[in-house]
């Protein structure tokens, strides 16, 4: 059973996973300074944000979503060796399917090595994820804190140093996986090895029982994670790598508000699920408008800040030609900060085990997106991939909200009987 810990416990988890992760993910936003700057222009930014725009669609196999229903797992449905064993063999899937891919779109050497580069990256982000959740458990966020520190440190000077010496994309993402690999094996692995005892034990009973549980949240984070990623694929397809180059650059900064704000809600899994447990539907909704009240207010400040610094703090970093591209930080902020409202939105739907909601919902939103991008994309490039990308993300927001309201409604009536 999950218990509550004490005040101190939690902010600890909390500052650890938050800042630790969103250092990690400025890391990987620096990418795109270094790549601007270095190579001095904007065709190996489109490629870069190409890969990983493709590498989020395929590392969502990889995570399978496994985590929200682990950190929730709280009867032991599943044994760690278990959620060991099933993230090895996603892993392994995901990166046999996105070579198919790669393959089927027939890029060049260089841009298929460098999209595989950047998933050897996004699989090192899943194998690590599996462990964090065993550490998450045990209240040990501390783990994951540091180790994305380390990552971070090393993601961003290999990267940087290998551009500067050899102006090489594919070369620099491979040497940047590497690194990451090194921190998993040397920090993420014996130090959660020391938590909690697991191996690799293939039950393919169980391997299948797991994936049948947990496939209804694969379909919600392929969905899901397609929306803004479709988007960027088809600019690609249709306008070329710089023109996405462009669009990725500006709006890649958003990035790091969605990752702050998720990052809050990660470690409050455990509170939700205890409560779920209790019956205490009042305290989850009070948890819940708290944590959407702090979501208004980073949005806002956000787009103050924008208003205020966004011309100067993007000329500054990437220089005068982006200048006129400063507009579509606006609405990439507000789609970082409403895929955060939707994570959270779905993550209740996991603790509270409603699959249908979380399919049907996801479903319908990446349809919607799909069928905009496709038809606003070929004529207005970054104002159709905008309202693509943010219509479909409404879509699935909407959704979710009025089921949690429902069952949150419904569940004061029961009680009040």
């Amino acid at each position: 059973m999950f218990k509550i810990k004490e005040n101190k416990t939690i902010a600890s988890n909390v500052f650890w996973n938050t800042f630790g992760s969103l250092f990690y993910f400025g890391c990987q936003w620096l990418l795109s300074i270094a790549v601007v700057r270095i190579s001095h222009g904007y065709e190996d930014a489109g490629i870069l944000s190409l890969a990983i725009s493709l590498t989020n669609i395929f590392s969502t196999i990889a995570f399978f979503n496994v985590r929200n229903y682990q950190a929730s797992d709280a009867e032991g449905k599943y044994t760690a060796s278990e959620y060991y064993t099933h993230r090895i063999i996603t892993c392994g899937l995901a990166f046999v399917l996105c070579t198919a891919f790669v393959l089927i779109n027939s890029y060049n050497l260089y841009v298929s090595l460098s999209i595989l580069g950047f998933m050897v990256v996004k699989l090192v982000e899943a194998y690590a994820d599996v462990l964090h959740g065993m550490a998450q458990k045990k209240w040990r966020l501390d783990i994951a804190g540091k180790a994305y520190i380390a990552r971070g440190i090393l993601l961003i000077l290999s990267f940087t140093l290998c551009e500067i010496l050899f102006k090489n994309l594919a070369l620099s993402i491979a040497v940047m996986a590497l690194t990451n690999l090194w921190v998993l094996f040397v920090y993420d692995f014996p130090n959660v090895k020391k938590l909690e005892h697991f191996c690799f034990a293939f039950d393919r009973k169980k391997i299948i029982k797991l994936s049948v549980t947990c496939l209804p949240l694969l379909i919600y984070g392929f969905c899901t994670n397609s929306i803004v990623s479709f988007a960027r694929y088809y600019i690609e397809l249709v306008h070329g790598e710089e023109v996405l180059g462009y669009y990725s650059t500006v709006s890649s900064i958003a990035v790091l508000v969605q990752a702050f704000v998720t990052l809050i809600f990660t470690p409050l899994i455990g509170v939700f699920t205890e409560h779920y447990q209790n019956d205490n539907r009042k305290a989850i909704a009070k948890l819940l408008m708290k944590l959407c009240g702090l979501l208004i207010i980073i949005t806002a400040f956000a787009t103050l800040v924008i208003f205020l610094l966004g011309d100067f703090a993007m000329t500054l970093l990437f220089g005068t030609e982006i200048e006129p591209y400063v507009y579509l930080l606006y609405p990439a902020v507000f789609a970082s900060c409403l895929t955060a409202f939707m994570w959270l939105l779905g993550m209740l739907l996991v603790i509270i085990r409603d699959s249908v909601t979380l399919v049907s919902g996801s479903i319908l939103g990446i349809a919607v997106s799909i069928t905009l991008c496709i038809f606003l994309v070929p004529k207005a490039v970054y104002t159709g991939a905008n309202a693509a990308i943010l219509t479909g993300l409404a879509v699935v927001a909407l959704i979710y909200l009025i089921k949690i309201i429902i069952w949150l409604f419904s569940a004061r009536k029961t009680d009040s009987k």
